[in-house]
């Protein structure tokens, strides 16, 4: 088995992977992504207003001005089961606007930012992790198995989590939902105003409707898992979960692999952003990350966590207002 070598290995080309590889290799790290090779996400996603900060302190900005890849969204108008109808006005927020973001133009210029900063991708799928945290893993072109030893391994492989959950990490579960996509059509290609994002209550189910950028409009139904699946052009999981543990020695798990959300009009690409953005900073801060360093990011993962579930619970009412996770074992899918 050849065996290749890097200061920093980080598993997964999503924008929480993009974005810690390129601060490692600006900060003059010798970082290398393992790609898979997945298709792209083409969702739109909701950035609100609060991310727009991160975003700036990422150097990410020009990203949001390019009318291809971000369109301005001025808030979200909610229709609950009632009829009642009330809005979260964005004009009230100090940077006052929001961003619906095409994500496969969005990652793609990401993986260009990552590439400039000098980030080697590997067309790599990580398929085991050895008890010293080396990581087994085969040719996205070939049957051919390498072994990647790295000094530090972020595990951005999205919901599966799987460098975590090799290591012992178990995933934990407010809820067990799917998004399903039952509307992607061009309305407009020259639209450029903001727009709202609709979300609308059904009693079991809800719906988003948003519009991104050049007219493109997607409408996402969310019903409980489980529950009667409608006809839909595919369906993503939109379960709420966290790690037990995002970090250990050697290792620390950024975007859905530490904790996922509701993708399409919660926190998906802002998480993804922002514990890219603390995780790096945890990981520069010394030459290895202590067992310290590794438990004050957990900690930080699970409160984020449980603080935001609490707001999405007081704003739309779809969930139990017990605080308690249901684990779901330490299995790596």
């Amino acid at each position: 088995m050849e065996e290749l070598r890097t200061d920093c290995l980080v598993v997964g080309a999503g924008p929480a992977g993009l974005t810690a590889a390129r601060l490692l290799a600006l900060k003059g790290r010798t970082v290398v992504v393992a790609d898979s090779g997945a298709a792209p996400t083409t969702r739109l996603e909701l950035l609100a207003p609060a991310s727009l900060v991160t975003v700036a302190a990422l150097g990410l900005e020009h990203l949001l001005d390019d009318p291809a890849i971000a369109r301005g969204c001025l808030g979200i108008r909610r229709t609950r089961r009632s009829g009642e109808l009330d809005y979260e006005d964005f004009l009230r927020h100090p940077c006052r606007v929001g961003h619906v973001v095409d994500r496969a133009r969005f990652d793609a210029r990401l993986r260009e930012e990552a590439v400039a900063a000098g980030v080697t991708f590997w067309g790599l799928r990580a398929i085991g992790v050895t008890p010293d945290r080396g990581v087994i893993c085969r040719a996205s072109d070939s049957a051919t198995t390498k072994f990647v030893r790295a000094e530090i391994v972020v595990d951005a492989t999205g919901r599966a989590g799987a460098i975590a959950r090799r290591l012992g990490a178990r995933v934990a579960a407010r809820d067990r939902m799917v998004a399903e996509l039952v509307e992607d059509a061009a309305v407009d290609a020259t639209a450029d105003s903001a727009l709202w994002l609709d979300y609308r209550s059904d009693g079991p189910t809800w719906s988003y409707r948003i519009r991104g950028p050049r007219g493109r409009v997607q409408t996402w139904r969310i019903r409980a898992s489980g529950t009667p699946a409608g006809d839909a052009l595919r369906s993503e999981d939109a379960s709420a979960c966290v790690l037990s543990e995002a970090a250990g020695e050697g290792w620390i798990a950024v975007g859905d692999a530490a904790m996922a959300f509701d993708p399409i009009a919660s926190q998906g690409l802002f998480n993804a952003l922002s514990s890219a953005l603390v995780a790096t900073g945890a990981l520069l801060s010394a030459d290895r990350l202590s067992a310290t360093a590794a438990r004050l990011y957990s900690d930080a993962v699970t409160t984020t966590f449980l603080h935001s579930e609490a707001g999405r619970i007081s704003v739309y009412n779809t969930m139990p207002l017990s605080p308690a996770l249901q684990p779901s074992g330490n299995s790596a899918k």
